[in-house]
């Protein structure tokens, strides 16, 4: 009998430790019904200083997205500030293209504005100097960047950025960092642009220069890819020379002896027989001598529109000292040329030592240098850029040395000059 209930107490012994071993069992290795399980997820590295975090590629599309061929977008920066923030600025640079709508440039601002110049708002926010405005509609535009260094001619060491927009300024868009071009920016079509002799036909991206004439002054002008004008100098004669066939060759069509040396030339053209050429001569005691000529028929005759002979320059360019050939221009140097058509054209004069700030005036032909006349209303300031968009809607802004730049038009042709906006200060003030 004893036996026989040690033999039951051993087996209730192994049926409950089968029980407590098999219970174990269950706890270790429990099934997952839904696959493998899933690592635990790591944290990606941070992206180095500089670079954009990449993101992952959409499910809707299993192949990598192509690298984009556009250039590197550059939005506005605060482009929401107030008319009083965006008017704080310095500007340098003026373009309309209505009697409403235009852009100003200052240091590393674009601002726009909607009713002749009275509000601003600002667009674009970044390094450099806007100098300069090329357009061909309300939506299609580019800007030109000095980043450092004096404004040079075409080519020179002095390059500059390049912007573009296509939606009117509601996003400008770096497409070139370093193009060898000037201020003089002028943009034909959406592809093809010049500034003096280089040469796009990808909208900015890339330039390519066009030959030139030896001894050249100033800035050659192109009109279109073939035809371009140039000023050279040969011994003691000038030469106003021509080329048909994109710079390959070029032909003198008009030679002139000069007494003044011809240190620089401004050309401007609006129509393939006509163009406007302004010669800068010497400089002393604050003044330039300068001569400006027009022809209308591809240079086989030519005008002399006006002629400033001074006391510290010497004759105007191409004449004898006391010889006075045509009216005189504005100022006692010349500032900017601006042809707006075969026979409307503005000229802007500085005088440094006018007024307490230096003095602007502005001088302009409506018939084709026929006649000449000289605006009586001195602006105060010697930077001056200006903006026509016929013969008698036209706007100017002007700076002085440690003063607020300021926004004038006019709606007569430059006979009377209203402020319409004051701007800031420039920064080295």
């Amino acid at each position: 009998m004893k036996h026989t209930n040690i033999s039951w107490l051993l087996m209730i012994l192994a049926v409950v430790l089968f029980t407590l071993a098999a219970g174990c069992e269950d706890r270790g290795t429990s099934v997952n019904t839904s696959g493998p399980s899933a690592a635990a997820p790591t944290a990606a590295p941070s992206p180095a200083p500089g670079e954009q975090e990449s993101k992952p590629a959409s499910n809707t599309d299993d192949k990598a997205p192509a690298p984009s061929a556009s250039p590197t977008a550059e939005p506005a920066q605060n482009a929401q500030l107030s008319e009083t923030n965006a008017t704080e600025t310095a500007v340098a640079s003026i373009k309309f293209i209505s009697p409403t709508e235009g852009w100003a440039g200052g240091d590393g601002v674009i601002l726009h504005t909607k009713d002749g110049g009275k509000h601003w708002e600002k667009q674009f926010q970044g390094p450099g100097q806007i100098e300069a405005f090329s357009f061909l509609d309300s939506t299609r535009g580019w800007a030109y960047v000095r980043t450092g260094g004096s404004p040079g001619d075409t080519g020179s060491a002095a390059k500059g950025r390049l912007l573009q927009t296509t939606n009117g300024g509601a996003l400008w868009t770096v497409i070139s960092q370093s193009a060898p071009i000037s201020k003089s920016i002028r943009f034909v079509s959406e592809q093809e642009g010049f500034s003096g002799n280089q040469y796009t036909s990808d909208g900015g991206k890339t330039w390519n220069a066009l030959p030139v004439p030896s001894n050249m002054k100033g800035e050659p002008f192109f009109i279109n890819k073939s035809q371009g004008w140039a000023v050279t100098m040969k011994d003691s004669d000038y030469e106003v020379q021509l080329t048909k066939d994109g710079g390959k060759t070029w032909k003198p069509v008009w030679t002139h002896s000069t007494v003044s040396q011809v240190n620089n030339a401004v050309i401007r053209s609006t129509e393939a027989s006509d163009v406007w050429v302004l010669l800068v001569g010497d400089s002393g005691m604050s003044q330039t001598s300068y001569t400006l000529l027009h022809s209308k028929d591809e240079g086989k005759n030519w005008k002399t529109v006006v002629a400033n002979s001074t006391a510290g320059g010497g004759p105007a360019p191409g004449y004898k000292i006391g010889e006075q050939p045509g009216p005189k221009g504005p100022g006692t140097k010349p500032g900017q040329l601006q042809a707006v058509s075969a026979q409307v054209a503005f000229l802007t004069g500085e005088c440094p030592p006018c007024g307490d700030y230096g003095a602007v005036t502005i001088g302009s032909t409506q018939d084709g240098g026929t006649t000449w006349v000289n605006g009586s209303q001195q602006l105060p300031g010697t930077n001056a850029d200006a903006s026509f968009l016929d013969g008698k809607q036209g706007w100017i802004v002007v700076g002085a040395y440690n003063q607020p730049t300021k926004l004038y038009q006019t709606t007569d042709g430059g006979k009377k000059w209203t402020e319409v906006q004051t701007f800031g200060k420039p920064a080295s003030s």
